[in-house]
This record gives structure tokens, C-alpha cells and sequence, in this order.
């Protein structure tokens, strides 16, 4: 009895040792498999932009190569793309040097039709008037405003998945318009500019700066602030992207 428990155990060793052996095999195997794997996905990952592989038994959250270039893209949307400063003299910036001020009044009194530029005109003249200017005559009173333009992509027409169409590795992007994103009328105030001989009320402060903000607007977008601000923003647009991985960026309406 005791010859045959013997034996018995013996034979009961030997196969768990074959077995552990061959555990150990198989881990060895799955270990390399798994390497093998990792390295061709890293290299994958450097060779297509944006790869993205999941294996089954690892958590990832899927993102599309669109969605990576729309967070990249509207990141950059929120930025001004050009920025101008003007610095006016009102009211000689909008005015003609030769302007007929007493032909003017005088069919005002008289009570003639009067041109829209002369109309103009006139409140120019009665708003320097009420602030102590008297445009009949000669005079160097002034007053300087300094104006900040800034413009770029239009927010309310965001990108979306819809403007985008990617092929291989060509994108084409349909991108909002560009509008003045920010007009300011820098802060002048006594410790910084002083109208000695001006009386600039508030109000009559408000009536310049609106009149000044009008006519700079114009005055930007001809001279060709939109324009600039959207070749800027491509010009950004597509440098980050190619920097991404991209070959190729058509911008489309």
C-alpha cells in the first residue's frame, strides 16, 4: 500500500510541474503578443494623424479626427486675428479743409435743401458750437480720440462637423465670416489729456465718440480690416493643423 501512494504522488508532482511549465509558456507567449502589438501601435500612431485603436479589454474614450480639428479650430475662433488703432482729430479728420461754413448757414436760414454732406456738416458744427469751437474762423482747438478696432471670426456661426470633409489626409473647412469683433473708445480723462479751452460735458462726450465710432468703422473696413483678419486666421488655422499631421487646408465659403 504504501509502495503504490508512492508512486502515485510521484506521478501527481511530475504533472504539476508539467503544468506550471506550461503556464509559464503561455504568459511568456501573451507577454511578447502584447509588446509586439504596443510597438506596432506606437508606430501607427506617429505614421497616421489623429490613429486612435481600442482593444476590447481597455476603457478609451472614442474622439474622431474631426472632433480633435474642431477643438482645435475653435479654440483659435475665439481670438482676434487684427487689431488696428486709430488715433482721430475731431473735427478736422471729418471735415473738408475748405468747407463753405457761412454758404451753408445761410441756406440753413434761408431754409434751402441742403445736401446730406452738408447736413453733416451742420451738426458737426453745431456739436464743436456747444463744446466751444467755432469752425467760422480759424482755430486749433481739437480733440483726439484714440480708437481700437479689433476683428475676427464671427462666433455666432461656429464650426461644426458639417463644415468639415476629410479625405486621406486633405482637409476642406468651411469657415465663418469675419466681422469687427471689438470697437473701444480709449478712456481720456484730465490726468491724461486736458481740453483747456473746451467744455466736454459727458454728454456732448458721447455725441463725439458715437460720431467718431461710426465713421472709424467705415474707415477700417475700407481700409481692408476684414480682409486682413481673414487671411490672418487661415494662415494660423492652417499652420496649427499642418503642424498636426495635415498635408493639405482649402478653405471654402
Amino acid at each position: 500500500m504504501e509502495l503504490k501512494k508512492w508512486i502515485f504522488d510521484g506521478e501527481k508532482s511530475v504533472s504539476n510541474k508539467s503544468k506550471g511549465k506550461m503556464t509559464g509558456k503561455l504568459i511568456k507567449l501573451f507577454l511578447i503578443i502584447l509588446l509586439t502589438l504596443s510597438a506596432v501601435l506606437f508606430t501607427l500612431k506617429f505614421a497616421i494623424p489623429d490613429f486612435n485603436f481600442h482593444l476590447p479589454f481597455i476603457y478609451t474614450k472614442n474622439i474622431t479626427a474631426t472632433e480633435i480639428i474642431l477643438k482645435k479650430i475653435n479654440k483659435i475662433s475665439t481670438l482676434s486675428t487684427v487689431e488696428y488703432i486709430y488715433k482721430s482729430v475731431f473735427p478736422y479728420d471729418f471735415i473738408e479743409k475748405d468747407t463753405p461754413w457761412r454758404k451753408i448757414l445761410s441756406k440753413r436760414i434761408k431754409g434751402d435743401d441742403l445736401t446730406e454732406t452738408e447736413n453733416e456738416n451742420l451738426w458737426i458744427f453745431d456739436l464743436c458750437q456747444s463744446i466751444g469751437i467755432n469752425l467760422e474762423y480759424d482755430t486749433y482747438d481739437f480733440v483726439v480720440i484714440t480708437s481700437i478696432v479689433k476683428a475676427g471670426f464671427n462666433l455666432e456661426n461656429t464650426i461644426g462637423k458639417n463644415n468639415i470633409i476629410i479625405d486621406g489626409k486633405n482637409i476642406t473647412l468651411k469657415i465663418p465670416g469675419i466681422i469687427i469683433t471689438k470697437f473701444t473708445i480709449e478712456d481720456t480723462d484730465s490726468t491724461r489729456y486736458s481740453y483747456p479751452d473746451l467744455d466736454v460735458d459727458p454728454m456732448n462726450w458721447k455725441k463725439i465718440t458715437d460720431y467718431v465710432e461710426r465713421k472709424t468703422r467705415i474707415r477700417v473696413i475700407e481700409d481692408g480690416i476684414l480682409k486682413n483678419a481673414e487671411e490672418r486666421g487661415k494662415d494660423f488655422i492652417r499652420s496649427i493643423l499642418i503642424e498636426s499631421g495635415w498635408d493639405n487646408i482649402i478653405f471654402v465659403q
